[in-house]
């Protein structure tokens, strides 16, 4: 008897269908726990939100370095696969800081007497929302990733540390898209300034980047050129904002935003609770909502074709993204459909 299997291409479509509802199930996590609870947080302390601008989304602006303590951090790394073994120099993952019994009453020894961890913890268990919810308030970073290539997502490990010298990541970046040849500073500090700055912006980030962000742009950078698929979530206190880098052209952040009621039911929310967070901002007939900004990578953010004339500089004053869809979303655990909303290019005043 001939026991029939599955193809190949059927096993990297589950495996890859897996790995993206892990990604999506996390960005809804993490938008209830980084953003809308944050928001919350602020609302119980008597304090005002401090709501983005629509300059504050423009490519490569720097933004102010005040951490609002009542923005929740956090920084996750998510692999479809397992993560390879010359990443450790610079991503610290080891059994030192494995998650397990043993390692978590070391770390984190008040989060260790509240929970029972199973081995493998992934989404579908029970115990694993409550734990990252308490894990997110660690230092560094969380990972997650296949202990195999048919196993689920887990997650393997905490405090883990992305670790490389902002110069080497940048001239990496700049050698690769043809504005340097070898050195970082081969045509001088300011030049080299230029490149650091776009490297951020690359990113998604503000030029003066630091922090989580920058470990989440140089793990993004690393994971790129090692893994198929992986996903780096990344909220701060600075911005008050989701970002996600993954293995496309793509920059997604997610952040809130006071809209006129009025203008929610122009752009078609039949019931304004799968939109609208609990508490109210800005004046009467505004609500609060969570409102998505999608970025891609525009061609002077990109390797130049092979035997092209060396880079211009032209390259470096031109913006390294463009935003490509924008939209207001249904809050975590309503089944409504997104709302396109141009933000960006709205008029303020109509809200």
């Amino acid at each position: 008897m001939v026991i029939a299997s599955a193809a190949p291409n059927d096993a990297m479509e589950d495996t890859a269908s897996s790995f993206m509802a892990t990604r999506d199930r996390l960005s809804e996590f993490l938008i209830q726990a980084t953003l809308i609870e944050s928001y919350h947080s602020f609302i119980r302390h008597a304090k005002s939100y401090p709501f983005a601008s629509q300059e504050s989304l423009q490519p490569g602006v720097s933004t102010a370095s005040f951490e609002h303590p009542f923005q929740r951090s956090a920084l996750i790394l998510v692999v479809d696969g397992a993560l390879p073994a010359n990443l450790r120099k610079h991503i610290r993952f080891r059994r030192a800081n494995e998650l397990n019994g043993e390692n978590l009453s070391r770390l984190a020894p008040e989060i260790a007497r509240d929970v029972e961890l199973p081995d493998g913890l992934t989404m579908s268990d029970a115990e694993f929302p409550a734990l990252l919810d308490r894990l997110l308030d660690s230092d560094y970073a969380l990972l997650l990733q296949r202990s195999g290539e048919a196993s689920p997502i887990a997650l393997s490990h905490m405090h883990v540390k992305v670790e490389r010298l902002t110069d080497n990541a940048v001239r990496v970046l700049a050698r690769d898209f043809g504005y340097i040849r070898r050195t970082l500073y081969e045509s001088g500090e300011a030049h080299a300034e230029m490149l650091e700055r776009k490297y951020f912006e690359y990113f998604g980030f503000a030029a003066n980047a630091s922090g989580r962000k920058c470990a989440a742009a140089m793990a993004a950078q690393l994971l790129g050129a090692d893994v198929f698929r992986f996903a780096v979530f990344a909220t701060c206190q600075e911005d008050c904002r989701l970002t996600m880098l993954d293995d496309s052209e793509t920059v997604t952040h997610h952040l809130l935003l006071p809209v006129k009621t009025k203008t929610l039911r122009a752009l078609g929310a039949e019931n304004l609770k799968n939109y609208v967070i609990a508490g109210k901002s800005g004046g009467t007939g505004e609500s609060v909502v969570c409102y998505r900004a999608r970025f891609r990578r525009t061609a002077a953010a990109q390797p130049p074709a092979p035997g092209s004339a060396a880079r211009l500089d032209s390259g470096l004053e031109a913006a390294w993204l463009e935003i490509t869809d924008q939209a207001i979303l249904p809050l975590p655990g309503h089944s409504a459909p997104a709302l396109p909303y141009d933000w960006v290019g709205a008029d303020r005043a109509t809200g």
